[in-house]
This record gives structure tokens, sequence and C-alpha cells, in this order.
């Protein structure tokens, strides 16, 4: 039982030790900001408070479906160019920030340079996103967008599997770390074309598990998402195998 006296006291306890260890660690080495360098040992993660102020959340007006921003004042609801002429397989997309600034950098330190010390800033962007661009909304299972196994080995971790895992932990909802699977190596997509993204990621995936996803409510996690490709082609895996709707949401929109 998720209330359970013993799971709430052990959680209690694993708090104060993570507190007494970070306030352990800050006295040996002072925090500096992942972003600009600054000490940030007053703050509670590695961003300071000039750079977290920095950060572009995303507002509305955007597109309903994809979450993509649009510019202007919008009174009705509104899908994109992109979703209405290709049809994303996602029932919906959202993203927490623009990915410019602090949250670019925090970004690719975390995804490139193994910044792992970022990751609970970035589990803070998710966090928000979740609680504002879902409120209300059911969430039965959480997924990360898997790495190609040749690209796991060569990065060794999936940072997209650590952010929906520490989501995951803090919304206290299930985590499927090996519900989904990448079956073909996409290589980088940063230079290609939308259409040219699509037909990259297309049959990458598959579900290793059907019965974890049939009939579920499934949150399909990434750090950025550009043209909702992969998320799509995640999502078109995820219904297949069953799932009665596939949600996504990331730290950053690019």
């Amino acid at each position: 039982c998720r209330n359970h006296p013993y799971r709430i006291g052990m959680s209690r306890f694993v708090h104060i030790l993570r507190t007494w260890i970070r306030i352990a660690t800050d006295l040996v080495y002072p925090r500096r900001c992942a972003c600009c360098g600054v000490d940030c040992a007053s703050e509670p993660g590695h961003l300071c408070w000039d750079c977290r102020q920095e950060i572009s959340v995303i507002q509305p007006p955007f597109c309903d479906t994809c979450g993509m921003p649009v510019a202007g004042r919008v009174d009705h609801r509104f899908e994109c160019h992109q979703c209405g002429e290709r049809g994303p397989k996602f029932d919906r997309a959202r993203s927490t920030a623009r990915f410019d600034g602090p949250v670019r950098e925090a970004v690719h330190a975390f995804k490139y340079n193994g910044a792992f010390w970022v990751e609970r800033d970035l589990v803070d962007l998710l966090e928000s996103g979740l609680r504002v661009q879902y409120a209300g909304e059911q969430v039965d299972l959480v997924v990360p967008v898997p790495l190609f196994r040749a690209r796991f080995r060569e990065r060794g971790y999936n940072q997209s599997e650590l952010l929906a895992r520490g989501l995951a932990r803090r919304a206290r909802l299930p985590f499927g770390a090996r519900v989904l699977r990448r079956v073909r190596d996409t290589g980088s997509q940063t230079k290609l074309t939308a259409s040219g993204r699509l037909s990259n990621v297309r049959q990458a995936f598959d579900v290793r598990r059907p019965r974890a996803v049939a009939g579920r409510v499934v949150l399909v996690i990434d750090d950025v998402m550009t043209t909702g490709a992969t998320l799509s082609e995640c999502a078109r895996v995820l219904r297949r195998a069953g799932a009665r709707k596939v949600l996504a949401l990331t730290v950053a929109r690019g």
C-alpha cells in the first residue's frame, strides 16, 4: 500500500538522509551554478536564481496537440499546421520550457557531459510541467524514450531514463524502464528535416511488455522535443500494444 506507515517512514528517512548528504557535500565542495558558475549553495539545486529567472517557461497559446508555442492571441482550440498535416500518434505532448539559455546548457551538460548534478533541476522542470500541463490527467505508467544498446554502451546512461525515473519517484507513479525498446540505431537527427526525422525513426521502437501498457494511460518522457517525430513513433507502438492513451512530456521544446 502506498500509504503504509513503513513506506511513509522510510520516505521521510531517505529525505532527511539526502538533505544531510547535500549539506555535507556543500561544505566540502560548494555548489556552483551549472550555467554561469557562480556560488549557488543557497539554492536548492545547481542553477542560480539569476539563471532560473532566464528560463523561458512555455505558456499558452500553443498547439493543443503538440504544445508548440505560437505568437499572438488565440481564443479557440488551435492545432498547428504540422499536426494537422501529419497527425502525431500521441494524444498530447507538452514541454515545460523553451530550449535556450540555461535550459539548453543544463540539458547539454547532462546529456553529453555526464553532469548528473543538474538532474534534480531538470526533474524540477518536468514535475512543474506535469502538474501544470497535465493537471487532473490520469497517468498509469511513466516510460522513457529508450537509447539504442550501442549508444547506451557508449554513453553509459540514458538521460531520458534518469529523468523519467526521477519524475515517477517525485509524482509517485509507476515506472517502466524497459517497456519500450529501440530496435534500430537512428543516429543523430539534428540536421534532418521534419519529414526526414519521421522517416528516420519509423520502425525504430517496439514494446517489450505489452501487458504493462494494455488499457493504460502512458506518459512518455524525453529531454527535448523538436518536431515530435520520436515521441510520435513511441506513441504509435504503444497504442498498437494496447495503450488507452499516450501523453508526452519533455523538459524543453526545441
